[in-house]
């Protein structure tokens, strides 16, 4: 009894069905794009408040570059630092191999080396400077100094801690009290792996790095909008090079993201229309099977925009392909046992039957589906796990509301080609049957 009202609703509301699933149609095809789509999932650390709270968030950016290209750095990093979103820009122009004077080298050593120098009292500042202009004397082989000498830090730390201790034509104060002290000799061996370790960080055989800092999320539109003005940047002073980091991939990924999608739909779309159309013999019903299961995936995008949900890429593509795998069968069971009813009931009758013989095995198989991916996708650690999850439980939701609410109707409303198609392929079959079995009759 209750089937039977349901199909005479569907029936009464048939038209209304075909607009609604056209509606539907389009306005979740225009929504789709709109979905917020993350392309990294990284992990939630329970303690992520506590380190939020002491670490500030970074995001990094690697520049790799031709060595060729050194003298096209220093333009290259300003205009980087420049931008609002810029922490800070790491170069071996700026770290290792900046240029040092006298003063600044005492200042580096007492920091670097507090055991070697300390902090220098104001009456020992004079002594100490001079023995620092005895060490650039000895390292660019002077005599005498102008003022204006300056050396690079690399070269110059790793020549007082390494050949300057084995050169036996050298002789200073420095030397001699690092030779004197095992304990500080060992810490300046650390110290030269150490800073040749950094350089090999910054500095390839072919090619160098630059190396940015940001506080952008890993992934949102203002992130992908610096991606883009850094893109501007280099390309403007640096020429050849290479970006890497995972955001700077996340946005490649984005750009070639909706015509990969679009090229699994039209696949998935054309061999299930195919395989549709060949069990129904038939155009029409592989069309509204197709348009309601595209339209469950649509749904499933555009609920994500609505509800200021992000989708995780690959939850997107495997919902795409389940949902046109699985879901179709309860669309196919549902008309399958409308046409075959067809053939001896009118149309209301025909709708209730299938109601009848489908209902129970639609929803049992649903069910089963929808509550174990919720809840696997409301309970899982994993990011990627709950992501793929949540969305084939959104989308199979979307799937049977359509298949259950939507289908009939568009049935009923297209019962006459759709009954047609059918009987016209049966009158086809026999007379094809009988055209064989004359030719196989013996004369």
């Amino acid at each position: 009894m209750f089937t039977k009202k349901v199909a005479r609703l569907a029936d009464k509301l048939r038209f209304v069905s075909v607009f609604a699933l056209i509606a539907l149609l389009v306005v979740g095809f225009l929504l789709k794009d709109k979905a917020g789509i993350e392309y990294f999932l990284y992990p939630v650390y329970d303690d992520k408040e506590v380190i939020d709270s002491v670490f500030e968030e970074e995001n990094s950016f690697v520049v790799m570059y031709p060595n060729s290209s050194e003298d096209k750095v220093k333009a290259t990093t300003e205009a980087i630092k420049a931008d609002k979103d810029v922490v800070s820009v790491t170069t071996y122009a700026d770290t290792l191999g900046v240029m040092l004077s006298v003063d600044d080298a005492v200042q580096l050593l007492s920091v670097q080396f507090p055991d070697l120098i300390g902090n220098i009292p104001p009456s020992m500042s004079s002594q100490v400077t001079a023995i620092m202009q005895d060490l650039f004397k000895t390292y660019l082989k002077k005599d005498t100094l102008d003022g204006t000498e300056r050396v690079e830090m690399y070269g110059f730390i790793c020549y007082i801690l390494g050949d300057m201790l084995v050169d036996d034509s050298v002789s200073n104060i420095v030397k001699t009290y690092i030779l004197s002290d095992a304990a500080l000799k060992e810490q300046c061996d650390a110290a030269l792996l150490t800073i040749k370790a950094a350089k090999s960080q910054l500095v390839g055989e072919n090619y160098s790095r630059i190396m940015i800092a940001t506080t952008l999320p890993k992934e949102s539109d203002e992130t992908f909008a610096f991606v883009e003005r850094l893109d501007a940047v280099l390309k403007e002073n640096m020429g050849e090079c290479y970006v890497m980091g995972n955001t700077y991939l996340a946005y490649e990924m984005r750009a070639s993201y909706s015509d990969e999608v679009n090229l699994i739909t039209l696949i998935s779309v054309i061999f299930i229309f195919i395989v549709v159309a060949l069990t129904f013999k038939s155009l029409i019903i592989p069309t509204v099977l197709v348009a309601l299961i595209q339209c469950a995936v649509y749904l499933t995008l555009s609920f994500s925009y609505l509800a200021h949900l992000e989708f995780y890429y690959l939850a997107v593509i495997i919902v795409q392909a389940i949902l046109m795998g699985a879901t179709i069968d309860y669309a196919i069971l549902f008309t399958n046992n409308y046409r075959e009813k067809r053939k001896i009931l009118d149309r209301v009758d025909s709708l209730a039957a299938a109601y009848s013989n489908s209902i129970h095995t639609i929803l049992t198989s649903s069910s089963i589906l929808f509550f174990v991916t919720l809840i696997i996708g409301l309970t899982a650690k994993d990011p990627s796990t709950v992501q793929v999850c949540l969305a084939i439980a959104i989308g199979s939701f979307f799937a049977v509301a359509l298949c259950v609410i939507v289908l009939p109707g568009i049935l009923a409303a297209l019962d006459k080609p759709i009954c047609f198609s059918a009987k016209k392929w049966e009158e086809w079959s026999a007379k094809l049957k009988q055209k064989y079995r004359k030719d196989k009759i013996p004369e």
